[in-house]
């Protein structure tokens, strides 16, 4: 069992045979995914029973650092200010690879704010783990975001989202664990056509908020490269009722981001599953992840953790 201190500064190095073969893995892996995904969008135009589904309508999985998605994040009704307030139970506290709570799960209540079709938004998570002896783990998290699109009328349509995160531990003296994020995703609902792919990508940076920080080294770069697949399945509960799905792919490339120790390196890939179950302002989203760690100064093991997202809009 590992704990969430040497996650973050220091683990042992794979030799170098063994980074091969689970580079060699994930390749695979990620190969056979995409080609299912083909396979299927292929046999449901077969079929003639292919259902389109709204790309900002089921979240990303991949994105689901604190509940919420960057993929999801979108603009609002004109003139009208939209408040959400939502919840979500995880059965691991997961960030960009690296397992918060080493194992644990953890709860994560939340409230955001939509100004209208201005395209901002933020965001006040908090996170408390879901085992004793953890007090001091509690975390917080501010966000703001403002999204948007460009080349809206041709194929290459490219829907944005940019945010900034403050994250603290406020129950950590003289706020040294206080980090800051900025970052931009970027998604093409388009370029595929009505397949339902999704290709999206997300470049972050981080930095300690304090000189002499817990989290000195911390600093550096992310980059995620993601491919989503959005799809519904026809008479899903009854005649005529379908229910859409996604499934979701991403590898990323830690530039020394979250850890003093991480490799700039390859560092882990995820394969997710979710769907959207709604009744009037109430939306329940259950997930499923798969994580394939093939830098051990992220983290040494794969992962496989579960949730599910309560959210309630007025």
């Amino acid at each position: 069992m590992k704990n969430s201190k040497k996650v973050l500064f220091e683990n042992d190095e794979h030799g170098f045979w063994g980074v091969i073969v689970m580079k060699s893995v994930v390749l695979l892996l990620s190969g056979v995914f995409v080609l299912s995904l083909l396979g299927t969008c292929q046999g449901q135009e077969a079929e003639g029973t292919s259902q389109q589904v709204d790309p900002s309508a089921i979240p990303v999985v991949k994105y689901r650092w604190y509940g919420f998605e960057l993929l999801d994040i979108f603009r609002g009704l004109e003139d009208k200010v939209s408040v959400d307030v939502g919840a979500t139970i995880q059965s691991k506290n997961m960030w960009h690879g690296f397992d918060l709570y080493d194992d644990h799960g953890v709860f994560m209540p939340a409230v955001g704010v939509t100004l209208g079709d201005t395209g901002f938004s933020g965001k006040f998570i908090r996170c408390f783990p879901l085992s004793g002896g953890m007090e001091k783990s509690v975390q917080m998290l501010y966000a703001l975001f403002y999204t948007g699109a460009f080349l809206k009328d041709t194929p290459y349509v490219t829907n944005y989202t940019a945010n900034y995160f403050f994250y603290t531990m406020p129950r950590i003296h003289g706020s040294k664990s206080d980090t800051q994020e900025v970052g931009v995703s970027l998604s093409w609902p388009k370029l595929f056509g009505d397949s339902g792919l999704l290709p999206n990508y997300y470049f972050g940076r981080l930095w300690p908020s304090r000189s002499h920080s817990n989290l000195e080294g911390s600093e550096g770069f992310i980059h995620v490269l993601g491919l989503a697949f959005n799809f519904a399945v026809p008479d899903f509960w009854a005649v005529g009722k379908s229910q859409g799905f996604r499934l979701s792919s991403d590898i990323t490339y830690n530039d020394g981001f979250g850890a003093g120790g991480a490799k700039h390196d390859w560092s882990h890939a995820i394969l997710g599953a979710c769907t959207n179950f709604g009744a009037g302002n109430i939306t329940i989203t259950p997930y499923v992840n798969y994580q394939i760690s093939m830098e051990d100064s992220v983290n040494p093991e794969d992962e496989t953790w579960c949730g599910v997202n309560f959210t309630y809009r007025f």
